[in-house]
């Protein structure tokens, strides 16, 4: 009974995997048809916070005490979140295709390494290097540079889309040196919390720098529009990050999580043929390939590492 207990509670963990990685794969769907709405970056990462806010409080049961014992974390947490999901969908915004925003956004793992090698968790070792550069060549590849010219708006799109793969590295740093009696989903409605200042300070800094609509206009919305916000802070943020903090971690080893939420990127390539027409040249699936493939290494040398500590 027990036996039979502990595998339905795998099975259901897979399923909830499975959940998480199809509702993130609308992020950039839902990011994509804002902005042929209309809607600047900076008001979608407002409203998908906005929006994502309650029911992830709802399921924190948060305490406002619970707040200032976070308080140190929440800050710079929710500032680089707010950096981290205005550069993936300013990347957008400026008409980046989205496998390629996904595909370069995916190479976090290989940021994530260089960042714990240089805090000092972690050593890159020869594997580590040769991991790497398979991710280095894959977003070379994928992003295009190689192979033609690109305008201004283009490259600054790809700078961008790269740039939140860093930001969700320090991201993740930070999550990880938390020290807090908090639970996940408690530290995820603190950050988001933070989040929404910081997006709005992050506006003005941007608003001086460039008048761009597409990345920092506001304005008023329409039933179409605020659906579509709806979505992006319901199906594609409120929902995964709350199924995730259900999962049986004890039960689903860390290389076989992430190895599922991998789907992401590949469901994101999926919809974006079928809804949009945007297709990858050759080399542009080769780099994708690489990139996964190194994404999936490195979360397996990461594993094998921590095991033989």
């Amino acid at each position: 009974m027990i036996f039979g207990s502990e595998t339905h509670e795998i099975e259901a963990s897979y399923c909830l995997l499975l959940i998480v990685s199809f509702s993130q794969s609308f992020i950039l769907i839902f990011s994509t048809l804002l902005m042929r709405a209309g809607i600047s970056s900076l008001e979608q990462v407002f409203f998908r916070i906005i929006f994502a806010l309650p029911p992830i409080f709802l399921l924190a049961r948060y305490k406002a005490k619970l707040i200032w014992r976070g308080l140190v974390h929440y800050v710079p947490s929710g500032c680089v979140f707010s950096a981290f999901l205005m550069s993936g969908l300013s990347s957008i915004a400026l008409g980046t295709a989205i496998a390629v925003t996904v595909g370069l956004i995916y190479t976090q793992p290989l940021f994530t390494a260089v960042i714990a090698a240089i805090s000092g968790r972690e050593k890159i070792g020869r594997r580590h290097f040769m991991v790497i550069m398979i991710g280095v060549i894959g977003a070379l590849l994928v992003s295009g540079v190689l192979n033609e010219r690109m305008s201004n708006n283009g490259l600054l799109g790809i700078i961008l889309a790269l740039s939140g793969a860093l930001w969700y590295s320090f991201y993740l740093f930070l999550k990880r040196g938390q020290r807090t009696v908090l639970n996940p989903m408690q530290g995820m409605f603190g950050t988001l919390l933070f989040a929404v200042p910081c997006t709005l300070i992050l506006g003005l800094i941007l608003r001086s720098i460039t008048a761009d609509p597409a990345l920092v206009d506001f304005s008023s919305l329409n039933i179409q529009q605020l659906a579509l916000l709806m979505g992006l802070g319901l199906i594609s943020t409120a929902l995964p990050y709350g199924t995730l903090n259900h999962i049986k971690t004890r039960l689903v080893s860390p290389t076989t999580e992430g190895t599922i939420l991998l789907l992401d990127p590949l469901f994101h390539t999926v919809w974006a043929m079928l809804f949009f027409q945007q297709f990858l040249s050759y080399p542009q699936f080769l780099g994708f390939g690489l990139i996964i493939t190194s994404a999936a290494l490195m979360m397996r040398i990461g594993v094998q590492r921590r095991s033989t500590d």
